[in-house]
């Protein structure tokens, strides 16, 4: 086996033909490495050029060896035949220092290494898993080395083949040689147990393990300081192998429960064992997708394909979102939406999720009445309209709308296209918006009804939603044999007002109850019986009683306007619980406006369908305005320009948001590069700019199709001319966009000296790799140079992007950077001032200069109840009370503060007056120079 270069990373491409896409999801084990495929330089890109830039997919080129086909998505005789797809997985990482041991520094060393806790074993962090039971991390004062051990129990049930341990991380090539070894032993004494190391490999995609191999069989003689005994076994992957499986397994049933113990755990590619060594670290570099496969041949035979694999960032990209309540509603599941904003003039109503027929408008046997699409939304009332859903809605109108007559009816069938009743009619869950605009109803008026054709009452299998002649919502559920019953909506509050109500309801056989929730009502599930699912149902009709016993008479005809004809898939009905009852409501109803920024983030990746690793910071927007449709990752980039943070898709594939927090809070860099002594060296050819290119004097900040707000700046206008910038802030807060308004300007009124590019060399400088592996966007760093004379230019920085070029013998790191902002962010620090003139004991004022600010009243910066210490630092130090503040205007010079209680001594002028300080600290003027917002400082 080749011994690792020292002074090169153990560098591991690998694609994941085992897996199906699912939703982003970048998996942490069952990888196929293509390491000794790749040629030329590999190549990715991920981050934005500049901090106020949208952030780009991250990019992965690479070029594979493909001259025997197989990476040929039409080659049927490839061992990957069937697998080579666009969106397959793919990722590289890199362990450093590099070593024959490919498994992690947790896995090889029994937790001593890795920052694995005690305690039971986290398959998500640690990748080990066991058959035979749940395990641990334990301390052992004889572990073979180090004080931690990997302790498993086997059980006296335990059958020949269970793994005791195993991991299928790393990534395993097929038709590669490997050799697994490890230290075990039995610490339950008096028992004995036969193991054996295995090697295994996955054939079927998202499949068990199709076949193992197995070192020799060996008996654990169990003591409490039992010797450790070394298993190896040594097998070469099929060439169509998916992923490896590597670990220690039960050779024969157990006479008694037993505790195996694991230590000095190693896998390499080789055919034999080796000395152990262990790992390095393992660093993330790319996690991502192939969404191409483009082949080339440099000559009739040598044949490359080049993938090209972006990030979940470009498919987001792709992905268009509907508005806030069709995007909750249809995350969930449906069989069917009728949003019934049909154009006008249609003779059907289409169902959104191309699932179900559509719905046909028909004529009731006594006759037509009206039923027209295109409706727009009204209400009777200010604030009784949604805003949630866009466009038009359905309007009908019976000829005796909300009355017992029989009469003309133009009404919506879904039997007629072929959706007669529920899916499942003993679990299901539908919805529909309403709003009636007739007169008093006497006695119903139905919305939604299906019923079979039984003729007799008593066996008459219905569900039946309606008005009743008090405006309150009313369902009946009836099977063949039981009639469960009506119920009412809670709160029963009358709806035929002329303002919308939506209305979800179903019923659910096995947990007995039925749902009526009207307008987010949580309290939504009475009881009913579990044997009135409504079965043999033959007519599906909405806008009124339709009876097809009778030839499709009409009766209890509505009137008013519909929308949103739903029926939930019903696999999910049971998830439709109380909370999702709300978010549906306020979804429809406000769009979700009110949400924090981090919820917002995280409710467009759950409507995107990601399943992915994602990282989601506590945002500082607390109530954004209503959420909009688009593409999902402009949805995103929204909501970060709303926060005034940042995302990305980071080194593993996992989604990161953070908020405007994190950069003000990143106070020290992570890395100092430069050319002075200790600084991380930096390849020739760095320089800096300082030009307009980010100035602006002019910002105007709004809510989305709201009020504008400025912020200008006269001194740069005079200097730079003017320089516009807007920006758009989805906050329900008009002070908060003002503020956005103010920031930008703030930030962006002066030019900023900024790091043209910053490019690290890792093959000159082996001491570059740690630091190059662990780069990441969003880090803060600082960029040194020194002038002739030796003065220091230094530079804070944020790193926005990060381009890596890696070959066989050649590596290249180029960063983009933006400056960090130019002046400190305001703080709150302690007030202080001076005493104005020289009180004497025994008085219940003082007078004090003025601070810092003098533009803010006196009063706004001290309040009653508020301590202040008098003469800090001296021997006549005390701590006094304020009851009152003496008014001042701008400009103020002194101010008279009124004490609770007499002073206890006489102080001089010019002594110090500040808040109370924390313990240790002495100095009023410790946060001066921070607590600045631009060049004014402030108190409050």
């Amino acid at each position: 086996m080749a011994t690792p270069n020292p002074n090169w990373p153990l560098v591991e491409e690998a694609w994941g033909p085992y897996w199906q896409p699912y939703g982003g999801l970048i998996s942490a084990n069952r990888w196929s490495e293509i390491t000794s495929r790749v040629r030329g330089t590999v190549s990715q890109n991920r981050g934005r050029q500049y901090e106020l830039d949208q952030v780009r997919a991250g990019e992965l080129r690479f070029s594979l060896d493909a001259t025997d086909g197989v990476f040929d998505p039409s080659n049927a005789a490839s061992p990957f035949a069937g697998r080579v797809l666009p969106m397959i997985p793919v990722r590289r990482r890199a362990q450093w220092p590099p070593t024959i041991n490919r498994l992690s520094q947790g896995q090889a060393t029994g937790g001593d290494v890795g920052g694995w806790p005690l305690g039971s074993l986290d398959f998500t962090s640690t990748q080990v898993a066991s058959d035979t039971g749940t395990g641990s991390v334990a301390t052992d004062a004889t572990a073979y080395r180090g004080g931690r051990v990997l302790q498993f129990p086997v059980p006296s049930t335990a059958t020949a083949g269970q793994r005791i341990v195993q991991t299928s991380e790393p990534a395993g090539e097929a038709g590669a040689t490997y050799t697994v070894q490890m230290r075990v032993r039995n610490v339950t004494p008096g028992t004995t147990v036969q193991v054996k190391a295995h090697v295994g490999w996955y054939l079927t995609p998202a499949g068990a393990a199709t076949a193992y191999a197995y070192g020799a069989t060996t008996t654990l003689t169990g003591s409490a300081t039992a010797a450790w005994t070394q298993i190896t076994c040594t097998a070469t992957l099929p060439a169509n192998a998916l992923a490896i499986n590597v670990g220690a397994s039960v050779a024969a049933a157990p006479a008694a429960t037993v505790t195996v113990q694991v230590d000095e755990w190693q896998l390499e590619k080789n055919a034999s064992a080796s000395a152990w060594v262990q790992p390095g670290t393992w660093y993330p570099l790319y996690g991502g997708f192939i969404e191409r496969w483009p082949q080339s041949w440099t000559d009739p035979k040598y044949a490359l394909v080049n993938p090209v694999a972006t990030d979940t960032f470009a498919a987001f990209s792709q992905l268009t979102l509907q508005g806030a309540f069709g995007q909750e509603v249809t995350a969930r599941g449906l069989r069917f939406m009728y949003t019934l904003s049909d154009p006008q003039g249609s003779t059907v109503a289409a169902d959104a999720t191309g699932q179900c027929p559509p719905a046909i408008v028909t004529n009731s046997a006594s006759g037509s009445a009206s039923l027209t699409f295109g409706t727009q939304i009204t209400s009777a009332s200010a604030g009784g309209a949604y805003t949630g859903a866009p466009g038009t809605v359905c309007t009908i109108t019976g000829q005796y709308p909300g009355s017992g007559l029989q009469g003309g009816l133009t009404y919506l069938s879904l039997s007629q296209g072929s959706v007669t009743g529920p899916a499942n009619p003993a679990e299901w869950i539908r919805m529909i918006a309403f709003r009636w605009t007739g007169g008093a109803i006497s006695p119903a008026a139905n919305i939604w009804v299906c019923q079979d054709g039984n003729t007799n009452p008593s066996a008459n299998s219905h569900t039946t939603l309606y008005l009743d002649s008090s405006g309150h919502l009313n369902l009946t559920v009836a099977s063949p044999t039981t009639n469960a019953g009506t119920f009412a909506a809670y709160p029963a509050t009358n709806l035929a007002d002329g303002n919308w109500h939506l209305v979800v309801f179903g019923y659910s056989a096995s947990s007995s109850y039925v749902v009526l929730s009207v307008d987010g009502s949580p309290n939504a599930f009475p009881a009913a019986p579990s044997t009135a699912a409504p079965t043999g149902l033959i007519s599906d009709v909405i806008g009124g009683y339709v009876d097809p016993r009778l030839g499709n008479t009409a009766y209890y005809a509505w009137q008013g306007d519909l929308s949103y004809a739903t029926e939930f898939q019903s696999s999910v009905a049971a998830s439709i619980d109380s909370p999702a009852l709300t978010t549906m409501y306020n979804a429809w109803k406000n769009a979700l406006a009110g949400e924090s920024t981090d919820s917002r983030y995280n409710r467009v990746l759950y409507w995107a369908g990601y399943n992915g690793g994602k990282s989601v910071q506590t945002g500082r927007t607390t109530a954004m305005g209503p959420a909009a449709a688009g593409t999902v990752l402009q949805l995103l980039q929204d909501i970060v320009t709303t926060e005034g943070g940042a995302h990305y898709v980071d080194r593993a594939g996992n989604v990161v948001f953070k908020s405007r927090a994190d950069r003000y809070n990143a106070t020290t860099s992570a890395y100092t590069f430069g050319d002075g002594p200790g600084e991380l060296p930096y390849e020739p050819g760095f320089g800096t700019d300082f030009d307009l290119t980010r100035v602006a004097n002019i910002v105007t900040a709004a809510q989305p199709g709201g009020q504008p707000f400025t912020a200008r700046d006269s001194t740069s206008i005079n200097q730079y001319f003017p320089h516009t910038a807007t920006r758009t802030i989805n906050s329900q807060s008009a002070l908060e966009v003002q503020d956005a308004a103010n920031y930008l300007l703030s930030r962006y009124r002066q030019p900023a000296t900024r790091v043209t590019s910053l490019t690290l060399n890792p093959a000159a400088n082996p001491a570059l790799w740690p630091v190059c592996l662990s780069l990441e966007l969003g880090m803060r760093v600082t960029v040194n140079r020194r002038r002739a004379d030796g003065s220091l230019i230094s530079l804070a920085c944020f790193v926005e992007n990060i381009q890596t070029d890696m070959a066989r013998d050649t590596a290249r790191w180029v960063l983009q950077l933006s400056p960090v902002d130019t002046t400190p962010y305001g703080l709150f620090a302690s007030f202080h001032t001076s005493l104005n003139g020289s009180p004497a004991a025994g008085v219940t004022s003082i007078t004090i200069n003025a601070g810092a600010d003098n533009t803010n009243p006196a009063a706004a910066q001290l309040g009653q109840g508020q301590q202040l210490v008098l003469g800090l630092g001296t021997a006549n130090q005390e701590t006094v009370t304020v009851q009152s503040v003496g008014t001042t205007t701008a400009g103020w010079t002194t101010a008279v503060i009124t004490l609770t209680a007499a002073t206890v001594s006489a102080h001089t002028a010019g002594d110090t007056v500040c808040e109370p300080l924390p313990a240790g600290v002495t100095d009023p003027t410790t946060w001066d120079n921070v607590a600045k917002f631009d060049a004014a400082a402030f108190s409050y």
